[in-house]
């Protein structure tokens, strides 16, 4: 399975990392690749995702917001 987000908010690749990193920590991601540049995020998963879940931890991280383009 395969989901894409849209990040808004990012300034900097250390923002980049820190969302990849959180979203890796979810046990159903195999992988996830953010183009910073774009502000897309290609999400790899072997279960559906809990995207609320997702949303909150990703916005509690700072003034970051996301939008599911696909899954």
């Amino acid at each position: 399975m395969e989901t894409i987000i849209t990040i808004k908010g990012m300034h900097c690749n250390s923002c980049k990392l820190l969302i990849e990193d959180v979203i890796k920590e979810n046990p159903n991601v195999v992988s996830c690749s953010i183009d910073f540049k774009t502000g897309k995020a290609v999400v790899k998963h072997n279960k559906p995702l809990n995207k609320e879940r997702i949303r909150k931890e990703i916005e509690s991280l700072g003034e970051y917001k996301i939008e599911f383009l696909k899954q």
